[in-house]
């Protein structure tokens, strides 16, 4: 029957039949008072009535929603609001779907405007009973029933923070309801509806509660204290308490009250304890209740005072676990819709951090630490944003500030990745946080420290695989790039707005920020190399922010000049520099910066044991101040010049020629014994870098420590002038002249052996087609005269065509050293012979063969270079090659010492001929 009233579209109609299904209700209420109990099978049905009856139909909609109800529908819904109640205090028990339903088409009236006040007031009064009669009519036991409040709750937080001053008011007044009559229930087992309920559904409600849980243990009955979720609750509730609506700051606190008076009766779940003395927890209830009864006294007392008060007590009531919820669910409240309340779950964040932050894990400061940041970008406003800025500042003092430091990386990396940090409107939040930290006078120093250890960790750079298959450590050990990346804006932004106490910070950190930056200099070189270049530029931003910050304006101009060089020589000359200029501005920095560079030495990334070299290599130069200091490089570099980085290898021993003259003597033997191994060097940069150092090493050596190795040296110089490395040859042919200055002393005659065998090959390079080798040769031509003893040698390389370019007059100067050679050692020219044919050195051969009347050599060696020059002619593409050949077989031709060995040749040249002959005749005749 009812079924077809639904489509009444009078208010009047609709009132009474929903007046109808309310006495319906009644009547059953009624029955199972008089001793005849009965369920309403078809209760759920009856609501769905109801709530049908009670909507707005679409003629009626203006469009407007609530705000524009007339009164007679309003008056509609509160006789639906009441309806509603006697059904659900009925049996049977709700169902969640039947409770959903009703919640759904029900707490919107919390947003109804404030007029007509005598329609709304009642209305909304209706809705508060309703929703007590649904807690308390609902669940089965003392966790069932927390779970519905908390349910319930959940869906009227949207209101408790609404920017709306009333919705916030009824809300909490909703709440505030709910909570007195489920501390009766806690109390007692069952409750009646309060001051908000008709004694019709008082005596409804009190029946269905005592059938359900008079006769079950008390256990049983209540809930325990973790299921009132105490930490998230009080998170919602605590900023109303700084609301600008007295009453509403009232009825918080009373809400606030209500939940821990409620969870001091309830018991503990088995095994856990509460960790305060049950005295204290009740004397801060106390100071709580004192509070309210302020505000229910004088509403002129100073509210941030009070509010400071329940915030006290707070803290002091709630339970370890409590407490971490409370700071992991604070990014909502403090992005509060009232700048008032935002403000004052700020300040209640700084008051759990400061009292009781020694409590928190790691975990839980990780956590809250996430969700002050995600507040920190959810908030526009910017003096709230400085607000939340000195709250994570607090978190880090009062707990475990790394793990603070670590959260920030983490949020920072993201956004590099995910966002286009320098377009975000209003700034970069992180950024914020990187300038909070950088002009704290205790964090700036701990800030920066993070991000030092955290650029001096390892990275696995794409290309550098020497050592990836030999590390020990686990994937987490190596630093994702994208937190080396925000560790290097975090750098930058503490440079440039740390003010004084981050320059001051950074002061007292130079060697270490320094050694940091010239490491990461190395790493980001090597990301460039393979395509990276943004970390690079990151870098030499930070870097240049560093010398502003600390006034190395030199030091700035360089990386202006020469940071952004990608070639390897290039930016390893750059960390020279660096290091030059600083060992001049800043000499009392170089010892501890040494000290750092040289651990780096046992990186595991190579490119950061390369610029650690390249900047030992340089104050290297200016550690004579300190001695301890030089040995402890000159040890360093001596380990390491057998690193697997070739780089390494060759900046070690770069380093170890630059001692300061004053400490070679000291090293000499040392240094030089480096050079040696080095020598034979599989890598050629590395070779030719000891030539060169060797060369250096020289000009101070003392002549005691070369003459150990000294025919060591000259063979392995000999090695190396046969390279087909123009600069190599030049030096390695130059190292031999200066080598011949120690040739003097016990071991002079095994030396001038040395210098007869290098002879012939010095002659032939001194047209080498380089004219640094050519240069090299004849200095050390000159160099070997003194130990030759022949002066004539002297006159002839003073002549104007050793000196010369030309083709003719080399071939003079070679037919003259010949007869020298020839004249003055003709028991070496069968030695001089062997070298100069092994080299294919047609014309000296020749030179040498006209000149030297030894009949022993003249056969074999004619021979040998007859073949040569006969296989040179028919077949070398070269006209030169062609024409010194044609030149060098007349000078044999022509030979009077040779008239025996021609004729031989001739005969030999006409009994081949006529065989020839004889062969092709008879060929033609078959």
């Amino acid at each position: 029957m009812l079924s077809r009233l639904l489509h009444v579209r009078h208010h009047t109609a609709k009132q009474a039949v929903i007046t109808a299904i309310d006495l319906l209700g009644q009547a059953v209420s009624n029955a199972a008072e008089s001793g005849v109990s009965f369920p309403l099978k078809r209760r759920d049905q009856l609501l769905d009535y109801v709530l049908t009856l009670m909507g707005r139909d679409d003629d009626d909609d203006d469009g407007d929603g609530y705000a524009n109800s007339n009164f007679e529908f309003l008056r509609t819904q509160s006789f639906a609001l009441s309806a509603c109640t006697t059904l659900v205090s009925v049996e049977p028990k709700l169902t969640i779907e039947t409770r959903n339903h009703v919640m759904k088409a029900t707490l919107g009236f919390f947003g109804l405007p404030n007029n007509p006040s005598d329609i709304i007031d009642p209305l909304i009064n209706n809705l508060i009973t309703l929703l007590c009669a649904i807690l308390l009519t609902s669940g089965e036991d003392g966790r069932s029933r927390a779970e519905q409040l908390l349910h319930i709750l959940r869906q009227i937080d949207q209101y408790i923070s609404s920017s709306v001053e009333h919705q916030r008011r009824r809300a909490c007044i909703a709440v505030y309801e709910m909570l007195l009559k489920f501390r009766i229930l806690c109390s007692s087992g069952y409750s009646g509806l309060g001051s908000h309920g008709s004694s019709i559904h008082n005596k409804q409600i009190d029946r269905v509660l005592h059938g359900n849980f008079s006769n079950l243990p008390s256990a049983f009955v209540l809930p325990s204290r973790d299921s009132l979720c105490l930490g998230e609750r009080v998170m919602v509730y605590l900023p109303r308490c700084a609301d600008f609506n007295s009453e509403v700051r009232k009825v918080s606190a009373q809400i606030l009250d209500l939940f821990f008076s409620i969870s001091l009766s309830l018991p503990r779940p088995a095994g856990s304890a509460i960790s305060m003395d049950i005295e204290i927890l009740y004397s801060a209830l106390s100071s709580l209740e004192d509070v309210i009864a302020i505000l229910k006294s004088d509403a002129s007392i100073d509210q941030s005072e009070v509010f400071n008060r329940v915030v006290s007590s707070v803290c002091t009531l709630l339970m370890k676990d409590e407490l971490v919820a409370t700071l992991h669910g604070c990014a909502t409240a403090i992005c509060d819709k009232t700048k008032q309340s935002a403000e004052g779950a700020i300040q209640a964040v700084i008051e759990f951090v400061t009292k009781r932050g020694n409590e928190l894990n790691e975990t839980d400061v990780s956590r809250t630490t996430q969700s002050l940041l995600s507040a920190t970008v959810l908030v526009p406003d910017k003096h709230l944003r400085q607000e939340i800025l000195g709250a994570i500042s607090c978190l880090a003092e009062n707990t475990n500030s790394k793990v603070v430091f670590n959260e920030l990386l983490d949020a920072a990396g993201r956004d590099i990745v995910t966002k286009d940090i320098s377009r975000l409107r209003g700034g970069w939040p992180i950024q914020d946080v990187f300038y909070a930290f950088s002009q704290h006078t205790v964090l700036s120093v701990l800030f920066l420290d993070h991000l030092v250890s955290v650029l001096n960790q390892t990275l696995i750079v794409k290309g550098d695989s020497e050592r990836r298959d030999n590390l020990s450590h686990s994937v987490e050990s190596h630093i994702e790039d994208e937190i080396l990346q925000a560790a290097v804006l975090a750098l930058t932004a503490m440079f440039r707005g740390g003010g004084k106490i981050g320059k001051k910070a950074v002061e007292q950190s130079y060697a270490a920020v320094l050694s940091a930056l010239t490491l990461h200099l190395g790493s980001c070189h090597g990301l460039a190399a393979s395509g990276q270049q943004e970390p690079l530029r990151s870098l030499l931003t930070a870097f240049q922010a560093f010398c502003e910050c600390v006034g190395d304006l030199e030091m700035g101009k360089i990386l202006i000049r020469d940071g952004d060089q990608r070639e390897n020589e290039r930016w390893i000359n750059l960390i020279g520099d660096l290091a030059a200029c600083i060992s001049i501005k800043r000499p009392k920095e170089v010892p501890t910066i040494c000290m750092i560079l040289t651990g780096a030495l046992t990186q595991h990334q190579k490119l950061q044991r390369e610029a650690a070299a390249a900047a030992l290599s340089e104050f290297v130069r200016f550690g004579d101040g300190v001695g301890s200091l030089l040995e402890q490089i000159v040890e360093a570099m001596c380990r390491h010049v057998s690193d697997e980085s070739p780089t390494v290898r060759r900046l070690c021993l770069r380093g170890l020629v630059q001692i300061p003259p004053i400490h070679i003597l000291q090293y000499a033997t040392q240094v030089l014994g480096v050079i040696v191994a080095l020598l034979e060097d599989p890598v050629e940069s590395v070779q030719l870098t000891a030539v060169l150092c060797l060369l250096t090493f020289f000009e101070s050596s003392p002549k005691d420590a070369v003459d150990p190795i000294l025919l060591n040296l000259t063979v392995r110089l000999r090695n190396l002038q046969i390279s087909m490395n123009g600069k190599m040859r030049a030096n390695a042919f130059a190292a031999f002249g200066a080598l011949c200055n120690y040739g003097v002393g016990a071991q002079r005659e095994s030396f001038i052996e040395q210098v007869h065998a290098a002879l012939p090959r010095l002659i032939l390079h001194v047209h080498d087609d380089d004219f640094s080798v050519q240069q090299a040769c004849r200095y050390t031509l000159r160099q070997m005269v003194p130990l030759m003893e022949v002066e004539s040698l002297s006159s002839l390389f003073s002549t104007h065509y050793f000196n010369s370019d030309h083709r003719s007059d080399y071939e003079d100067f070679v037919r003259d050293i010949s007869r020298q050679l020839c004249q003055n050692f003709p028991s070496r020219t069968d030695a001089y012979m062997t070298s100069l044919v092994q080299a294919n050195a047609i014309y000296f051969s020749c030179s040498m063969l006209s000149l030297s009347d030894d009949e022993r050599i003249l056969a074999p060696f004619c021979t040998q270079v007859f073949g040569i020059l006969v296989g040179k002619l028919s077949r070398s593409p070269d006209a030169v090659v062609r024409a010194t050949c044609s030149s060098a077989l007349g000078m044999l031709l022509k030979c009077a010492n040779l008239v025996s060995w021609r004729a031989s040749q001739v005969d030999r040249v006409e009994s081949v001929r006529r065989a020839s002959q004889v062969s092709e005749k008879a060929i033609v005749q078959e």
